[in-house]
Parts: structure tokens; C-alpha cells; sequence
């Protein structure tokens, strides 16, 4: 056996399901692909949302200890389930050797994450399970923005099946940090400004960045495409931002010790030095260069690990697209949603590529979705995602084999 696992042996089911799956999709899409059939679709999209949140949920505990920055997320997780301030605290004692409480970001996903620590107790499960839940609404997300754009089913799906088949998409889907919220409250934010709902579309503004600052690359593209509207983010966004520090005032916190906890954060995010083996800068995402060693642990003749790596056929095939994309409103979404981080002065990585890559998967549906060769590149993209899944779901893996997943030098 290639594929080992000193847990759960759960790899032989995984592929089998997968492999219906998507073979079964690529089937029903080929059946009278001219006539849309609203029953039909809306089936596939169910089931397609149905098997990807039971896949980002198996052996989701595992490991049980932190993964990357659950070392800072899961502290300040809980800390809020416990109505703790040290969640809201730049200079908060670490809880742990090795921890930190991360203040850095805003509390809205820590706050789902909490209420999941609330009713399924402090464990890995309870801290990993609504970002499983969040990664399946970001397959929602893509599907939906497709839909507005393009009012094609079977094109919607398509980009639905892609972005749940990139091995990035899997892996945030399954670790507490909150990258996969922020992507799915951004894609329901584009899609309702292109819908012209700016109301709902600012509450969804509002709702990514309560969860992480770079939601804010969202107002250019707001502001080009449609600038008499502009007013609507304005005041609805900051509103809800600030609204999700409540828990923080409530606690005792002044308006004058949110005014400092930000100016913490501007220093953090503009002094920082820090350097780390497996970061990265911005151009390097779309070429999928360095991906980012989450978890590692060593066998007698084999190695687990959580390496957050993207899908190949998704990352080059969505570069492919691009030439021939002709739909500003998502090449500037795309291009706008990670390229101002080139110029970020602080260490990066590749996840923060992720809501730029759902984008993208909207571009490379629009150009694949009705070519004779769409079969083929579902399947290449299913086998890129099966043969991936091990380096993302610590199944351990024979070292002597190790070799056939790291395609790229710099990928080691």
C-alpha cells in the first residue's frame, strides 16, 4: 500500500466516493446539455454540496492537536467562549508555550467557532467544524455568483464542482482559521452588487470584514463598477464591524481600548519582520510555487502530513482562462482580491490566495463549460484532487513514495 494510515484507513472509501461523485456529475451534465432543467440542476447542486460536506468532515478532528495558526486562533476561541478579554488583548499573557491569543484579526469567525467549542465541547472537532460548514457554503457562493453573471446552470454547477475540488479550498475548509469565511461572505457580496442588491451586498461586505481586514479590497472593485452606489459602503460595513466587538464592550472594553486594539493591529500589520520557511509573496500564488507545510508527523517508514497545496489543473487551467476571459467585472474581482498584497510588508501565504481562486473559478467555467473538452478536464481535476488528498488530510504516505507528490522543487 502506498497509502497508510495509522488512524482512520478511510483513503479506499474517499476515493470511490469521490470518483461517483464526480462521474456521475460529468454524466448528468452531458445529458441534453441545451435544455435547462431547474429540477434536475438543482439536484446535482445538492448533491454536489451534500458529498463535499461529508468529505471536509471526515476525520476532521485529526490530528487533535493545533495545525499552523490554530496555535493563535484557537486561544483566542477559547477565550471568547469563555468571556474572556484576552481575546481583544495585544498584550495578553500566552495561555500555552507556543500560543498566542490571535487578536490580530476581527472576531466574527471566532465567534462561530466558539459557539461550535459551545455545543461540541473543546475539542479539534468543535474548533475545525463550522469552517467545514463555511467551506461548503463557499461552493454555494461560487455557484450563486455564476448564476448572476451568467444565468446558466449547468455553467454554475461547473464552477461549483471545480472551486470543491481544489485541494486549497479542501484544506482551509478543515483547520480553524478564518480564511474560508471571509471567501464566503465575499462571494456573496460581489454577487449581489453585479445583482444590484447594494444593500445586501454591503451587509455582506460588512460580514468579511468583521472577519478579516483584507475584505477591504472589496471597495475598489465596488467603486469601479458602480460608484453612485458607493454610499451604501460607506456606513453599513463599519456599522457591522463594529457591532462584532460587541462581545469586547461588553466585557468592559472602551471605545478608546478598541481605538488602541487597532492601533496594534496597523503596527503588527505594517512593522512585522518575521520570516518563515514556507511563506510567499502575492505573484507566486497564481504559479502555485509555495504551497505551506501545515502539519508533519514522522512514522517508522512513512510521513503524515497537512500540506495546504492547491489543485494543479484548477491553479494553471484558471491562468489558461484568463487570456481569454473577456468579463471585466471578474478579472477585476480576481486581480483585486490579492494583487494589492504584492506590495503588503508582511510575510504571507498562499491561503491568503483563496478568495481570488473561488473568482477564478467562475473564469475557468466560463471558458470550459461548453467545450467538448469540459469530461476531460472534470476528470483531470478529480485526479489532481484524489491524488493530492493525502498530503492534505494527514493520511500517512510510504516516504520511499513521498517523491510523486511533490511535482515542483520548490514544493519541498
Amino acid at each position: 500500500m502506498i497509502w497508510v494510515n495509522p488512524v482512520i484507513p478511510i483513503i479506499p472509501a474517499t476515493i470511490a466516493l469521490t470518483g461517483s461523485v464526480v462521474l456521475s456529475l460529468i454524466f448528468l451534465m452531458m445529458i441534453n446539455p441545451k435544455k435547462k432543467l431547474a429540477t434536475i440542476n438543482t439536484m446535482k447542486l445538492f448533491y454536489l454540496l451534500l458529498i463535499s460536506f461529508v468529505l471536509r468532515l471526515l476525520s476532521l478532528g485529526y490530528p487533535s492537536v493545533y495545525v499552523f495558526d490554530e496555535v493563535y486562533h484557537v486561544p483566542a476561541i477559547r477565550a471568547i467562549s469563555q468571556n474572556s478579554s484576552d481575546a481583544y488583548n495585544p498584550f495578553a499573557k500566552a495561555p500555552e508555550p507556543n500560543t498566542a491569543y490571535d487578536w490580530l484579526h476581527p472576531p466574527l469567525a471566532k465567534l462561530f467557532q466558539a459557539g461550535s467549542v459551545k455545543v461540541f465541547g473543546d475539542n479539534s472537532f468543535g474548533w475545525r467544524f463550522p469552517s467545514a460548514i463555511f467551506g461548503t457554503l463557499s461552493i454555494a457562493g461560487v455557484y450563486y455568483l455564476a448564476w448572476v453573471l451568467f444565468k446558466s446552470q449547468c455553467l454554475s454547477l461547473t464552477a461549483a464542482l471545480i472551486f470543491s475540488l481544489d485541494n486549497l479550498q479542501f484544506t482551509m475548509s478543515r483547520i480553524a482559521m478564518n480564511d474560508i469565511f471571509v471567501t464566503t461572505w465575499i462571494l456573496f457580496a460581489l454577487a449581489f452588487f453585479f445583482k444590484k442588491n447594494y444593500f445586501l451586498s454591503a451587509i455582506f461586505t460588512g460580514l468579511a470584514l468583521a472577519t478579516k481586514h483584507s475584505a477591504v479590497f472589496l471597495y475598489p472593485i465596488f467603486f469601479l463598477f458602480g460608484w453612485r452606489y458607493f454610499y451604501y459602503y460607506l456606513f453599513i460595513p463599519p456599522l457591522i464591524y463594529l457591532f462584532s466587538y460587541l462581545q469586547m464592550f461588553l466585557l468592559g472594553g472602551s471605545f478608546q481600548g478598541f481605538i488602541n486594539l487597532h492601533q496594534q493591529i496597523y503596527w503588527y500589520q505594517t512593522s512585522l519582520k518575521a520570516t518563515h520557511d514556507y511563506q510567499s509573496t502575492a505573484w507566486q500564488w497564481p504559479l502555485l510555487i509555495r504551497p505551506v507545510w501545515f502539519y508533519v508527523q514522522y512514522y517508522k517508514d512513512s510521513v503524515a502530513n497537512i500540506y495546504n497545496l492547491g489543485n494543479p489543473a484548477v491553479f494553471w487551467g484558471g491562468l489558461v482562462a484568463l487570456v481569454f476571459n473577456r468579463q471585466l467585472f471578474l478579472l477585476a474581482s480576481y486581480l483585486l482580491l490579492f494583487s494589492p498584497l504584492i506590495f503588503s510588508p508582511r510575510i504571507l501565504f498562499l491561503h491568503h490566495y483563496l478568495p481570488a481562486l473561488a473568482v477564478l473559478a467562475v473564469i475557468l467555467s466560463r471558458q470550459i463549460y461548453q467545450s467538448k473538452y469540459l469530461p476531460y478536464f472534470l476528470i483531470l481535476v478529480c485526479f489532481c484532487f484524489i491524488w493530492f488528498f493525502p498530503l492534505n488530510t494527514a493520511l500517512a504516505i510510504k516516504t520511499a513514495w513521498l517523491k510523486y507528490w511533490f511535482w515542483l522543487p520548490s514544493w519541498k
